[in-house]
């Protein structure tokens, strides 16, 4: 990821962003009036919200474009973000392309493209998903160890087949009994449930990418005994149907309200644990 200092943060923390930042969301027909990102409540967002990004008048301070982007998505880590750019390409159009990348923004959009059909190219198909959901999870949680990073990394790139699965933990040289201790250590969910969930992952941008198929079809192409096993899995992993994932684009949301139920769950189970001593 591109580097930019916690004084560089707070600096452009303390100045007006150049940034404008808009909003679309399902079913993705247009990009809404700019929003003060660094103010609105992640609550005020639904469900597979957008943010397109525009870089405001030239010439473009690259390094302010760093920090905001990143800011942005550590404020928001639930919204992917894309950018918006005019008709007009050059080299300084090219050169923020290339640092928007870096930041993993998931794409560019450009004035007059078809959004959801544009989008959903973006966001449904990543290049590396294990990769772009280990940056996410970084910024989310900067201070985890990097043994677990690496085994988030490895559940999400080979974790859909069977024998990785076996194989996986002797990969990482631990037992799968220490890679349990040390996610209860990190209160974040044990391995079991990152296999699971990257499963439940691949079949929403499988069914995202595949909005007019019959989900019974989807489900069978995706390894379920049938359209039910798969909405169950869904709903249970993220909280939402399959019909309302269908509508939405990307996976950070999905990740985001996860991790959110299971640290719920996983609280209430310990204030369960206090008041039964």
């Amino acid at each position: 990821m591109a580097h930019c200092s916690l004084g560089s943060i707070v600096q452009h923390q303390q100045s007006p962003s150049r940034l404008t930042v808009s909003v679309t969301s399902p079913p993705y027909a247009s990009f809404g009036r700019a929003i003060d990102a660094n103010h609105i409540q992640s609550w005020e967002l639904c469900p597979g919200t957008i943010f397109g990004v525009e870089l405001g008048p030239r010439p473009w301070d690259i390094d302010s474009l760093k920090c905001e982007l990143l800011r942005l998505r550590q404020r928001h880590p639930a919204v992917p973000v894309v950018l918006r750019l005019g008709n007009h390409f050059d080299v300084e159009a090219a050169h923020a392309i290339q640092v928007a990348t870096q930041l993993h923004v998931r794409g560019v959009i450009v004035d007059g493209d078809p959004i959801r059909e544009t989008l959903c190219r973006f966001l449904t198909e990543p290049v590396d998903l294990a990769a772009d959901v280990v940056e996410w999870f970084s910024l989310r949680r900067p201070a985890v160890p990097p043994q677990f990073v690496d085994l988030i990394r490895k559940i999400f790139h080979h974790g859909d087949t069977q024998g990785a699965v076996q194989n996986l933990f002797s990969d990482l040289g631990e037992s799968a009994r220490t890679a349990r201790a040390r996610c209860r250590k990190l209160a974040l969910p044990p391995p079991s449930n990152w296999f699971q969930v990257a499963r439940a992952v691949r079949a929403a941008l499988f069914l995202q990418r595949a909005e007019s198929r019959p989900l019974l079809e989807l489900a069978m192409d995706l390894g379920y005994s049938d359209h039910s096993a798969l909405s169950h899995q869904l709903t249970r992993m993220f909280g939402a149907s399959a019909g309302a994932i269908r509508g939405t684009l990307g996976w950070e949301w999905l990740l985001d309200s996860w991790l959110a139920r299971w640290s719920a769950r996983a609280a209430d189970g310990r204030h369960a644990a206090v008041g039964v001593r």
